[in-house]
């Protein structure tokens, strides 16, 4: 495989307790080490992958609020990721296309 042009960066969003938190409750814990503007039920960041087929870690610490009354229903943490692009850009006709970016 021929190196990537770019090293792509992976964006991501931890997210802990939606549907209780869709149903008005609170979440029953919080990660720790997250970013001012986060919640504290998400934690977000990006992972640059420096070359095909490298592996990238994020080790992130959750902690469990105190009081939490209902210990019967696991504590559900959902993921989501993209690539984030370099920005979409839109040449006039004729003109020459970038590198295209990486694909999930």
């Amino acid at each position: 495989m021929p190196p990537l042009p770019v090293s792509p960066e992976l964006e991501f969003v931890l997210d802990v307790d939606t549907e209780r938190r869709r149903r008005g409750q609170a979440p029953r814990g919080s990660f720790l080490g997250r970013g001012p503007t986060d919640p504290e039920h998400q934690l977000s960041g990006t992972l640059e992958l420096p070359r095909q087929r490298s592996r990238a870690c994020v080790t992130p610490t959750f902690q469990l609020h105190d009081g939490i009354r209902d210990k019967l229903r696991p504590i559900i943490v959902t993921l989501a990721y993209g690539i984030r692009g370099p920005g979409e850009h839109r040449g006039r006709r004729g003109a020459v296309l970038p590198p295209l970016s990486p694909a999930l």
